[in-house]
């Protein structure tokens, strides 16, 4: 599975904007609180993809109860495109949303009402895995080895600084389009390394099947900005006119980093909860699910859940640089610490 390929990084359509902004954005999370404390709310959450490692933090939390703690009902749906949860949430369709930092980019230039109010996963998983048959120990050994990718633009955008960082040409790397095809790619010797795989997913697998472990570079080795990979999205029109929809998603971003924070220090608890929601095999899950735990903790320096402006600019302005958006990207007006419950957060900046 490719998630990030599949999602496509693809810019939305300025129809699906127009439509936005003639659409009736109303509240089915929750009524306005009153004297009584937090209200029951019920929160219909679009995943990215079907369920998997990536959702450890969400399915933890449901299954120990730190929702229904805070007095939610959670409804996780399956989208039938990775397209579709930012533009469902923009559309008032959905009430939260898991989608990819560089997808708030694209829909800030189309106009979408969307806002990033969490990090789900704080580091890149994208990046370059290179075969197990090549003992490539630095990223710049892939000098005279082949690279295939989805064809995607940001694949390319990618690979491309793939080559500047390490000073190399498009002869000494050559690559090819492989679609989707990017595990059966390496496997079957027709590439030696891949741009667009996950290295909690594709790398895992390419491993297992091998028998040896491949090596993988995440994006921000390559020379890209890090960036978030997994966001959780709310709708800005309700953040700002609705408190009832406000409060909700308060409490569930507290209710996500609970487990999350659990599930970190029980790996194995965790791994036998995505077993019982995943179509996944049990053998990749044991290897996948621990390995994307350890990856939570690394946030530079932020508290879990942060979101770093400076950061956010940084890689919008990757994005421009490889014509991936156009105008000027604005990381404030798209991503907020405010809905976080970590006072260090609120300086960060965002909307």
């Amino acid at each position: 599975m490719n998630r990030l390929a599949a999602a496509g990084w693809r810019c939305l359509t300025l129809s699906v904007a127009l439509a936005i902004l003639t659409a009736a954005c109303g509240s089915n999370a929750a009524p306005a609180p009153g004297s009584g404390g937090p209200q029951p709310a019920s929160l219909n959450v679009e995943l990215d993809w079907v369920p998997n490692p990536d959702h450890v933090g969400f399915y933890y939390a449901q299954h120990q109860g730190d929702f229904a703690r805070q007095h939610l009902t959670v409804n996780f749906r399956v989208p039938s495109s990775a397209a579709d949860p930012l533009k469902l949430v923009g559309l008032g369709k959905a009430d939260l949303a898991i989608s990819y930092e560089p997808e708030l980019f694209y829909g800030q230039q189309e106009h979408l009402p969307v806002t990033a109010v969490a990090a789900v996963i704080p580091v890149p998983l994208n990046g370059l895995i290179v075969s197990p048959k090549l003992r490539v120990t630095s990223l710049c050994q892939i000098k005279g080895h082949s690279v295939g990718f989805t064809g995607v633009p940001s694949d390319f955008a990618f690979y491309s600084t793939l080559l500047h960082t390490c000073h190399l040409t498009r002869k000494q790397v050559p690559y090819q389009t492989v679609g989707y095809n990017l595990v059966p790619s390496i496997l079957s010797g027709k590439v030696d390394s891949i741009i667009g795989g996950y290295r909690n997913v594709e790398a895992i697998q390419i491993s297992q099947e091998m028998k040896r472990k491949a090596t993988d570079f995440p994006a921000n080795q390559l020379g890209v900005p890090p960036y978030d990979e997994l966001v959780l999205v709310a709708s800005t029109s309700r953040l700002r006119s609705d408190p009832g929809y406000a409060s909700a998603v308060r409490r569930f971003v507290a209710a996500l980093l609970a487990g999350t924070s659990a599930a970190t220090k029980n790996p194995a608890a965790a791994t036998a909860v995505m077993q019982s929601v995943s179509q996944y095999s049990a053998t990749f899950l044991k290897a996948s699910v621990p390995y994307t735990l350890k990856l939570l903790g690394q946030h530079t320096g932020l508290p879990m859940g942060c979101l770093d402006l400076a950061a956010w600019q940084d890689f919008g302005s990757w994005l421009k640089a490889h014509k991936l958006v156009r105008g000027t990207p604005d990381a404030a007006a798209i991503m907020t610490n405010r809905y976080l419950p970590h006072p260090s957060c609120q300086g960060q900046g965002g909307a």
